[in-house]
């Protein structure tokens, strides 16, 4: 180590601005691992835009979720954007305890609450972009991105194709 360096440090030292509590320092080493940990006790929230895929998304999550319901303490639904579901997820972004939010929105939507998400100072754990098609298809995909998104596992995005239409799942602690 150089001596710049050294004085650097000392000086931090000296200031109390390194590491000044043990349990700061653990939370810097914290693995993702060790967060999702965390997150298996926390309640679980989705939100879907209100296309023909919400159901099929949101059985998916629930399946995900039925094995581990005695972890899971409520499960709440978010449907539309409108300006009754934006002021509940607010509201809900406001409350102290945290919670899971699953969801799958049209690129449009996908931005506000984005962007509101961010602003309340959540955790964004996941952005993935899709082409869903429609019908049989389109439903099994989207019930796979629910089963994917809740149990934490890496959802495969699509590629843009003729007759699909472009989705944005999340994953966040809020």
């Amino acid at each position: 180590m150089t001596t710049d360096r050294r004085e650097v440090l000392k000086g931090l030292v000296a200031a109390g601005l390194l590491v000044s509590s043990t349990s700061w320092a653990k939370s810097l080493w914290q693995t993702s691992d060790a967060a999702e940990s965390q997150e298996e006790a926390l309640a679980v929230s989705t939100l879907v835009s209100g296309s023909a895929l919400d159901r099929a998304f949101l059985e998916g999550v629930r399946d995900a979720l039925r094995p581990a319901s005695a972890t899971v303490a409520s499960t709440q639904a978010l449907t539309g954007v409108g300006a009754e579901t934006f002021g509940r997820l607010n509201t809900h972004l406001q409350d102290t305890d945290p919670s899971l939010l699953i969801a799958l929105l049209d690129y449009a939507s996908a931005v506000l609450v984005l962007d509101l998400i961010r602003s309340a100072g959540a955790k964004v754990l996941s952005v993935q972009h899709h082409h869903l098609a429609g019908g049989v298809q389109g439903e099994a995909e989207a019930r796979a991105l629910g089963l994917a998104l809740t149990a934490g596992a890496s959802a495969h995005t699509t590629e843009q194709k003729a007759g699909t239409q472009a989705y944005v799942s999340l994953r966040c602690v809020i």
